[in-house]
């Protein structure tokens, strides 16, 4: 194969709600206990009306209307689980959302009441309203509006320090109607609860594989292939000096059994322009090996002069080399002095060869 060289010279609702664990029933039925969204509340929060009726999470639950939270989707009266045993109270909150555990950052809150001492401290039907928010306090977000987490949480020292996270929820309020909507929750998958949504289990998978075959050893170089050296400029000597780039080619070796590697040698005829002539040694040539090249352990010379005998351009050595290997190379002409101006052309030969 050739390639071409040139050197160029140039707050509170209207109807009760109650506290603690007082509530629309007094049942005792419990709800599973696993992860659930928002992540980070130990159980869900679903939404009921003042008759018992679950809000399906795109109805618009308005301000002033009577809303509870229970942990069951299909039983209001379901009491949600036991609080810690340091727990003195429990406080309902509107918090933004990733501050649900910091007193100091909810947006608004209310005393929901007294733990009674026992086992059996469960919260029944916390409410859920907007209504019951002070208005002092609650009316920054009744304007603003946005996405909040609604929900209840264990205190101590008269609602000072949190002891522990009840539960919550995601609600969507409307800026200045205090309205909202809420998500309807989802157990995440491998999070617990009696209804697991979750597994894992193992498969053996096995296959036969094809023992490899030698394919070919080629060489590519691009049809019209050549390199121009061009911004010649003159050194303390006097000698014209232009520099260019080898255009890339491709040695690809798809011999996977044998491996035996391969060489790229080059030659370079002398340049001439008309009756001029420089030797090819006036050529320094600097190879490079592409970034893209998909093979290994392929080697490089450091520096060659063009020459008319065969020099050692790249190799690879025996069980390496197989893939596609991109070459190119830095090129420099450094003209004799008193070379009469002119553009000089001449050949580089590049020949693959396995070893």
């Amino acid at each position: 194969m050739k390639i071409n060289l040139t050197r160029v010279a140039a707050a509170g609702l209207a109807v009760a709600i109650g506290i603690g664990v007082v509530g629309l029933g007094a049942t005792s039925a419990t709800a599973a206990v696993g992860e659930w969204t928002p992540n980070g509340t130990p159980e869900p929060y679903y939404i009921y009306d003042f008759d018992g009726v679950l809000q399906n999470g795109t109805t618009v639950l308005h301000y002033d209307d009577g809303f509870v939270a229970s942990p069951s989707p299909t039983d209001v009266e379901a009491r949600f689980a036991a609080a810690p045993a340091d727990a003195e109270g429990v406080w309902v909150f509107i918090a933004p959302k990733g501050k649900e555990t910091s007193i100091a950052d909810w947006s608004s809150k209310i005393d929901f009441g007294l733990l009674v001492p026992g086992p059996d401290n469960r919260v029944l039907q916390p409410t859920a309203s907007m209504a019951q928010f002070p208005a002092t306090t609650f009316g920054a977000v009744k304007a603003a509006g946005g996405d909040y987490s609604l929900g209840f949480a264990f205190t101590k020292n008269n609602g000072v320090t949190f002891v522990g996270m009840g539960a919550y929820n995601t609600v969507h309020v409307v800026a200045g109607t205090g309205d909202y909507t809420y998500d309807v929750p989802q157990q995440i998958p491998g999070g617990g609860g009696s209804d697991p949504v979750g597994g894992s289990g193992e498969i053996g998978i096995s296959t036969a594989v094809a023992g490899p075959v030698d394919g070919a050893l080629s060489l590519t170089v691009p049809s019209g292939a050549k390199a121009t050296l061009g911004n010649p400029t003159l050194d303390a000597d006097g000698r014209s000096i232009s520099t260019g780039t080898l255009p890339t080619f491709s040695v690809t070796d798809e011999r996977f059994v044998s491996k035996p590697g391969w060489t790229v040698n080059t030659t370079v005829a002398d340049f001439g322009s008309g009756s001029n002539s420089v030797p090819a040694s006036a050529l320094g040539i600097v190879p490079s090996i592409g970034a893209s090249s998909t093979s290994s352990g392929v080697s490089k010379a450091t520096f060659l002069a063009g020459a008319q005998n065969s020099s050692l351009f790249a190799e690879a050595v025996a069980g390496s080399g197989i893939g596609q290997t991109d070459l190119s190379a830095a090129l420099t002409f450094t003209a004799p002095k008193g070379t009469p101006a002119g553009t000089y052309t001449s050949t580089m030969t590049v020949t693959l060869v396995s070893k």
